[in-house]
């Protein structure tokens, strides 16, 4: 008896693993398909990937290779098309290689252009702020000093990479323009900032405060006297007699009221002057 009940059980359970064999089986069978061909689909991507590399690396090398013979045109031609057939990486770099050309003609503001370009195509950011910079650069002349604060101010934040190249060209900025308070509160800053201490930006900044302490200097000693900016007194007005104006005679009497305060107004410093006189001086203080 115990061994028919034993068939029993061993029949019943079969059926019940072929019930669940029935039911599950083709989702289980799928589901093992699925994760090899996921597997060999991400195999096969990657292999692609690595091929589009390779043949885009060989490409811009073939293009910096044109530049070295001086072939510019046909460098700057399949630039354009790396930049557009490329994915982020060599896009930007391509966009970049663009943008130093362009500076080599002296085109700034296409050379700008490619540079912010490429800044927006890497997607890592100390390459995008590196091309951000580049541009400010290239425009430098053009943009005024607080289109320079918008476009480097985001990157001046302590972890930013490039943050003291972007105070520099503020700082050049200020000073081109004549600003020289600004400009050495710019440069000082650079040069207290412990992540630029022994760097060359540290030492450029201190060369520029000490520049601009002796423009100051120079501009003090220029300067007027303070009693000769008071502006003179004017002549009071005389009560007037309708009975007996004349107005001849007033006008007389006015030009030789007038006459004798006829003196050389007084002229304020002209930053952008005392820039272009000291020019020398500054060339021969900085060989000292």
């Amino acid at each position: 008896m115990a061994d028919i009940f034993h068939e029993v059980e061993e029949e019943l359970r079969k059926d019940k693993y072929n019930v669940l064999l029935r039911t599950w089986g083709p989702w289980v069978l799928g589901g093992a398909i699925a994760i090899v061909v996921a597997a060999a689909a991400w195999q096969g991507w990657e292999y692609w990937q690595t091929q589009r590399s390779h043949a885009m690396s060989d490409r811009y090398f073939a293009a910096l290779e044109m530049i070295e013979e001086d072939r510019l045109t046909e460098a700057d031609l399949e630039l354009q098309r790396i930049s557009e057939d490329a994915t982020s990486g060599y896009a930007a770099l391509a966009l970049m290689q663009r943008g130093e050309l362009a500076l080599q003609g002296g085109d700034a503001a296409t050379a700008g252009y490619f540079f912010e370009q490429a800044a927006d195509t890497f997607s890592t950011t100390s390459f995008s702020d590196l091309a951000r910079v580049k541009a400010a650069m290239a425009q430098f002349e053009e943009l005024s000093i607080d289109d320079l604060q918008n476009r480097l101010g985001e990157m001046m934040q302590p972890e930013r990479p490039y943050r003291l190249l972007a105070m520099e060209v503020i700082a050049a900025k200020a000073f081109d323009n004549g600003d020289l308070e600004r400009a050495r509160s710019e440069y000082e800053a650079i040069a207290n900032d412990l992540d630029a201490l022994a760097l060359p930006v540290a030492q450029r900044a201190q060369a520029a405060v000490e520049v601009i302490d002796r423009l100051q200097q120079q501009a003090a000693l220029d300067a007027p006297e303070d009693a000769a900016l008071e502006m003179p007194a004017l002549p009071e007005t005389p009560d007037v007699d309708p009975a007996t104006f004349n107005l001849g005679a007033v006008l007389d009497q006015v030009d030789e009221e007038t006459g004798a305060l006829d003196v050389e107004s007084p002229q304020m410093p002209d930053a952008a002057g005392i820039l272009d006189s000291n020019d020398t001086d500054t060339a021969e203080d900085g060989q000292d």
